[in-house]
């Protein structure tokens, strides 16, 4: 994975975790916003039921006590009451679920008791009608049945979406709880005044009833504001809730009675009375009904304004990823491009600046590292500072170059002052030998300076070693071609063990003059290489041969061999020479062959080594035509080399 595809993946992942959580918190405040929405309709949709089952079986619960008390009026309307309470109870549990989907986590048990509680109603009613039930019984059962939506209206308070809403709600339950002891009073009072019985047990129910109502009153007006107020005010101040209050005063004033004057001693009689409260009561129901409706209307307004806020809340999450990303694209392009320029030109100075530059100092060039060195500028941050480094391993690296490549030439200097040296040493003690050979009689003095002569060559070789490694011409020169018998000759005349070199055959041919030393120095570097590594007593062979390309000169031991790795490193070495240094001959490599690779190589001579069939080395030296002429002038007009008989 490319530098750029891991840059391109870091920033598209941050944005796309950016969108994500974005979308994620808009998905959910859409939510939420649907949820208050969801929570007004159902709330909504359950208030108008509740309404009509509340003052329905408020009604049935009166009409039920009177028919008990012996009210013989109130059969007939009981009949209608009930039939209202029927289908008032019917939608309010067809909006059972709506409810249970208001307060899922609670909600199931609740429903559970109301529905139980709602079966017995046939068997409560039965009662009535047989005259076989308790009142007070019958007052706790429809109390409780309407009690059932007192406590839905609660439970939808606390599962408002906000606790505003919530508290709104219940406010408007308020409402509803002085309605129902309105109703409750009104009730108690209207059965007494039938029965002509009020003891004081029943005064003491009844004035709790009507402190509910008037505490209920009254903590409404203190947290109802605004529209709400204005309506709970119209109602306190209208004649029916004047009449209502004056009439509970007068019962609670009046005391305990027992007789048929019940109703004397009273501001108006029972009939205004429960017209008066039955007016109190709808308006009481009327304010919690618009009281919920404000809270539902809250909570639709609050649900669309969440849903804007959150699909405005998004997009704007949405715009600044994109925005971020593409930020982060165009700088991370910059970055990249800034690393790809720095790549290429690091490249380009590694593998063409400094290898051309090296190359230069190699050849003895005079070059200013500070001024050839690279100049990269990618300012001050990190890449700027990478780039800094490299121009400073740059310098150095020049600087090493020009150090080493000045030393190079401070060792080939000293290597040919020595050489020179030593040659025109050798060549006045050879001279001085020959003219001792000559003047000398004695057979084994004679033989004492040969084998000083033949010490003196080999020193000679040695010193034409170092000319060579100092990249310099020998001495020695030939103005004619030299026979290739000869060479070989000359190449043994200067090796170590001589008396173990054998020349087989040689062709007729002859070496060009400039080449002369060149070849015999290679070849007897070869031999050199043949008897020291082969036992004392084995014999090293050399042998000539023309191939189509020139003459073949073989060199054959008996040594001990080389495997066939240590083989390939010394021919690829003998075809392509390196640079003479300290490092070239470190390890196991061997003057004598780097010699050899050198003076091959100045000439186009091919030397390459194999086994022998003995076992040990077999190096063959190929003489291009160029270099080996035949001896029959018309051999040499035609351009072929002639059969040749072996030389003794």
């Amino acid at each position: 994975m490319s530098v750029r595809t891991r840059l391109l993946s870091i920033v598209l992942i941050s944005s796309v975790m950016l969108l994500l959580t974005g979308g994620g918190a808009a998905v959910h405040l859409v939510n939420s916003a649907r949820e208050s929405t969801e929570w007004a309709e159902l709330a909504s949709s359950t208030t108008a039921p509740a309404i009509l089952m509340v003052s329905a079986f408020q009604e049935e619960r009166r009409l039920s006590l009177l028919r008990l008390a012996g009210d013989a009026s109130a059969g007939p309307a009981l009949g209608t009451a009930r039939q209202r309470s029927d289908e008032a109870l019917a939608a309010v549990i067809a909006k059972g679920e709506a409810a249970r989907e208001l307060n899922p986590d609670g909600s199931a048990e609740d429903i559970e008791g109301y529905n139980q509680l709602f079966t017995m109603v046939p068997t409560v009613r039965g009662g009535v009608d047989a005259l076989g039930i308790p009142a007070d019984q019958v007052f706790t059962f429809f109390t409780q049945v309407i009690g059932t939506i007192i406590a839905a209206s609660m439970v939808a308070a606390r599962v408002a979406p906000t606790a505003g809403i919530g508290i709104e709600l219940g406010y408007a339950v308020e409402q509803l709880r002085a309605a129902e002891a309105l109703s409750q009073a009104d009730t108690l009072g209207s059965v007494a005044l039938t029965t002509g019985e009020f003891t004081a047990a029943h005064l003491v129910d009844f004035g709790r009833r009507v402190g509910e109502f008037r505490g209920e009153a009254e903590y409404s007006a203190a947290v109802l504001k605004g529209v709400r107020r204005a309506q709970l005010d119209d109602l306190v101040a209208s004649p029916q809730w004047q009449q209502v209050i004056a009439m509970q005063d007068a019962v609670l004033l009046r005391g305990p009675i027992s007789g048929t004057n019940a109703e004397t001693d009273l501001p108006m009689t029972l009939a205004q009375w429960q017209d008066a409260s039955r007016q109190v009561n709808l308006g009481l129901q009327k304010l919690w009904e618009d009281q919920s409706g404000d809270a539902h209307v809250i909570a639709r307004q609050q649900g669309d304004r969440d849903t804007r806020t959150a699909l405005l809340g998004g997009a704007v999450v949405a715009l600044i990823a994109v925005v971020a990303f593409l930020v982060a694209l165009v700088m991370a392009n910059r970055f990249i491009a800034r690393m790809r320029r720095l790549r290429h030109d690091t490249l380009e100075l590694a593998d063409e600046r400094l290898p051309e530059l090296m190359s230069r100092v190699a050849a003895g060039e005079n070059v200013d590292a500070s001024a050839e060195a690279s100049r990269l500028d990618f300012g001050s941050d990190e890449l700027g500072q990478v780039a800094a480094a490299f121009n400073r391993a740059h310098v150095a690296a020049v600087s090493a170059a020009v150090a080493e490549a000045q030393t190079r030439a401070g060792i080939n200097t000293v290597f040919l002052n020595i050489a020179h040296r030593s040659q025109v040493v050798v060549h006045r003690q050879l001279a001085l030998l020959d003219r001792a050979e000559r003047d000398e009689g004695n057979a084994d003095q004679l033989e004492l300076l040969f084998q000083l002569d033949h010490l003196a060559t080999r020193t000679r070789r040695n010193a034409e070693n170092l000319v060579i490694l100092g990249g310099e011409q020998p001495g020695r020169r030939w103005r004619n071609p030299v026979a290739l018998l000869e060479l070989v000759r000359g190449a043994i005349a200067e090796s170590l063990d001589y008396t173990r070199i054998e020349a087989k055959r040689m062709p007729e041919v002859r070496i060009a003059s400039h080449a002369v030393a060149d070849v015999i120095h290679l070849l007897a570097e070869l031999m050199d290489n043949a008897t020291a590594f082969s036992p004392p007593e084995s014999h090293v062979v050399v042998s000539g041969v023309v191939v189509g390309r020139g003459v073949a000169v073989e060199i054959i031991d008996q040594g001990l061999g080389m495997r066939e790795d240590d083989l390939a490193e010394r021919n690829a070495m003998l075809a392509d020479p390196p640079a003479f240094s300290v490092a070239t001959l470190s390890g196991s490599s061997r003057l004598g062959l780097f010699v050899v690779a050198t003076l091959a190589g100045r000439h186009g001579i091919s030397v390459r080594l194999g086994e022998s069939v003995y076992g040990g080395v077999r190096a063959v030296v190929l003489i291009p035509s160029a270099l080996a002429r035949a001896t029959d002038p018309e051999s040499e007009i035609s351009g072929q080399f002639p059969a040749v008989s072996p030389q003794p």
